[in-house]
């Protein structure tokens, strides 16, 4: 996707993804994407949102996502604390939403977080499903994102079933947890084909169709007019720089040499963070 100079690709997703939540729902997230997101369409899209940032700081913090000081950053705002049994029960209710970064999702929703490869022997082996079999059999909608679209990430078959979407395995769960949205660096996406298949709902500026073609794994449908993905406004940028100043976000998109010259760039503006917020943790250190 061609980058406007107002904004990065970075930004453009999360917004994305901040105007698909709405309602008076619980939102987490274990990434800095979704974290953001729900921070953006709570002060823009959606007022009515709970938002989650960690268990610890609990809700209605602004995410400040951080690497090595884990949640301290985000803990001293103190927000209104919730346990995990709050948010399992917000789940089986279905009063909960997540933003799910999935290695693989196929033409009919079903996601993989467990392996590449055959189980028997996979290639890479990954976080496994976590809470994904929750959120695909309680949850009235469902969020993914993938942010390199292309055969080997938006697939024809999941190597690993690790979250449930349309087809055989739908048809037994019922409609709960059908997949809802996917948004990648290329477009968003729906699954209200025929049979549940993935649809384009719209292109981000500057791609084509052909493009999109050829980075999925499966053919697509291709619809009479295709509408152009909305970017983001000056607002929404703001927001989500001032909620990630050190620039978090940036790292899912990065790998190699570039993602760890970045790491170590923001590890120490974090450090610094820290002690700017906490002083005393220098003294006890002497």
């Amino acid at each position: 996707m061609p980058l406007i100079s107002d904004y990065a690709l970075d930004e453009f997703m999360i917004t994305q993804m901040a105007r698909q939540l709405h309602g008076e729902v619980l939102v987490s997230s274990v990434t800095a994407f979704g974290a953001l997101a729900a921070h953006l369409a709570k002060r823009r899209y959606a007022p009515d949102l709970a938002v989650l940032s960690t268990p610890e700081s609990g809700m209605e913090v602004t995410p400040m996502p951080t690497l090595t000081l884990g949640q301290f950053l985000t803990d001293i705002q103190q927000g209104i604390p919730l346990t995990m049994e709050d948010i399992f029960d917000a789940i089986f209710t279905d009063h909960f939403r997540i933003w799910i970064n999935p290695s693989q999702i196929d033409q009919y929703g079903n996601t993989n977080i467990t392996c590449i490869g055959p189980w028997q022997q996979p290639k890479v082996a990954l976080v496994g499903s976590r809470g994904i079999p929750e959120d695909t059999s309680h949850l009235s909608e469902t969020f993914y994102y993938v942010l390199h679209h292309s055969p080997r990430s938006v697939v024809a078959q999941v190597d690993f079933k690790s979250g449930a979407g349309n087809g055989p395995s739908r048809d037994k769960l019922g409609r709960q947890g059908a997949p809802t949205v996917l948004i990648t660096d290329l477009g968003i996406f729906r699954f209200n084909g025929p049979e549940g298949q993935m649809t384009i709902a719209s292109l981000h500026p500057g791609v084509s169709f052909d493009e999109v073609q050829e980075k999925t794994g499966f053919p697509l449908t291709r619809p009479h007019a295709i509408p152009e993905t909305e970017p983001p406004t000056p607002d929404d940028i703001a927001i989500i720089r001032q909620a990630d100043p050190l620039e978090v976000r940036k790292l899912e998109l990065l790998s190699g040499p570039e993602a760890a010259e970045k790491f170590v760039n923001i590890y120490e503006r974090e450090r610094q963070a820290l002690h700017l917020s906490w002083p005393r943790v220098g003294k006890l250190a002497r």
